[in-house]
């Protein structure tokens, strides 16, 4: 049974653009959308026509339900115009292809930086619809990945707050599938400004990685990481931590005497520290990475390979490093339960880690399906929106109670 969550304001306020060469299939679609309160609904019959109404609308729609295969401009093309636009509307893929062709297509959305809610197959059912459409906030919540372009921020700025000790960990929870708790945490950087408020990872990231500061900025999210575990062990919290490494840090033998140094003079077991990399951090050079990486479990740090499946050697990676966790990309994760041919892949990535004795952790779990899905592979970890958001770390304290007890909940469906 779909929860009954509020659609967001965003969503209600500026609608949604259908765009099928069916007219039957924009009319399910259209029921569906009114009888989930959607009043502003605008049709396209193709992607030139689609293009034409969005140059006209005002405000542009916040999301468009896309059909692949249509006579004229394709669902292709329009979605690689769409990534041309300053601020482009969410996606919502809705086709009665095989499998294999909707998740290639879900892959090069997610690879030019789009917001996908889902991958739907015809015809689409009311339940799944409001699961994507439900999904708006939370996309428009979550932190764009390192890789993509900052927003014009002084370098000037950010040095100056960093060295104010302005950007803060906010600890996003990792919970047990079979336990219904939370048993550790990711510290993901936010810059709390006192000019600008609270400042995603896009804005700020890419100037640390340009300016030279993402040593600084990695030693700093493991002192705050230790302040918090410091306190959380005091109220008889014991939770573990993981710690981003990004390229820059894998090369920086300096900062990995730094690591190290502070990991031994916490007074906290080293197995409460988690260290993630992706696969592509170790491209640059590998033997300084190998070496940053061993050092660092060989004083009982914990090793995870993030965005597992991601790269084009994430197996090589894993018979070369002694990783100790393996985390699934978001990407496998969402939405499996309903796509075939990703819950294959999911579940091909858990037996691996499973067969190498590592950890496993499914990141991107928004749904209870996504959840249930997982519980059946034996997967060990979930975080995501379902859990719970990344916290500051007094107020994930506070907010442990109630998101244990909804995930004993879970755990009990």
């Amino acid at each position: 049974m779909v929860a009954e969550l509020p659609l967001s304001a965003e969503l209600l306020g500026r609608g949604v653009l259908v765009v099928d060469d069916s007219a039957l299939q924009r009319m399910a679609l259209i029921e569906h959308l009114q009888a989930l309160g959607v009043s502003r609904i605008f049709e396209a019959n193709e992607g030139a026509d689609a293009l034409a109404r969005l140059a006209q609308l005002l405000p542009q729609p916040a999301l468009m339900v896309i059909d692949l295969e249509m006579p004229g401009m394709d669902g292709v093309e329009l979605i690689q115009h769409l990534a041309e636009l300053p601020l482009p509307p969410a996606i919502v893929l809705a086709s009665s292809k095989e499998d294999v062709l909707i998740s290639a297509v879900a892959s090069m959305i997610d690879s030019l930086g789009l917001p996908l809610l889902g991958a739907l197959q015809k015809p689409v059912s009311r339940e799944a619809l409001l699961k994507a459409l439900q999904g708006l906030d939370a996309e428009r919540k979550s932190a764009p990945r390192e890789g993509r372009q900052a927003p014009n921020v002084p370098a000037e700025e950010f040095k100056r707050a960093l060295d104010a000790g302005e950007v803060q960990p906010f600890f996003q929870p990792k919970a047990s599938l079979q336990l219904g708790m939370v048993k550790s945490v990711e510290a993901l950087a936010r810059w709390v400004s006192p000019a600008r408020g609270v400042v995603p990872p896009d804005e700020f990231i890419p100037l640390a990685a340009q300016h030279g500061l993402m040593s600084q900025l990695t030693l700093q999210m493991l002192d705050k990481s230790i302040e918090a575990l410091r306190m959380w062990q005091a109220r008889g919290l014991q939770l573990s931590v993981a710690i981003n490494l990004s390229p820059a840090s894998l090369h920086d033998v300096v900062l990995t005497d730094g690591l190290i140094r502070r990991v031994e003079s916490s007074g906290i077991d080293a197995h409460h520290f988690m260290f993630e990399v992706t696969e592509t951090a170790m491209a640059a050079d590998a033997a300084l990475a190998t070496g940053c990486l061993v050092r660092l479990r060989l004083r009982g740090c914990g090793l995870s390979i993030d965005d597992y499946g991601t790269g084009y050697s994430s197996m090589q990676q894993l018979s070369k490093l002694p990783f100790s966790e393996l985390k699934v990309d978001r990407s496998f994760v969402t939405g499996a339960w309903q796509r075939p041919h990703l819950r294959t892949l999911l579940a091909s990535a858990i037996e691996i880690g499973q067969r190498l004795k590592l950890g496993t952790v499914a990141e991107g779990v928004e749904t209870l399906e996504d959840w249930q899905l997982l519980r059946e592979l034996g997967c060990e970890l979930a975080q995501g929106y379902l859990i719970a958001c990344a916290l500051p770390p007094d107020e994930l304290l506070k907010a442990l109670p109630s998101i244990n007890q909804r995930l004993r909940m879970l755990r009990a469906d």
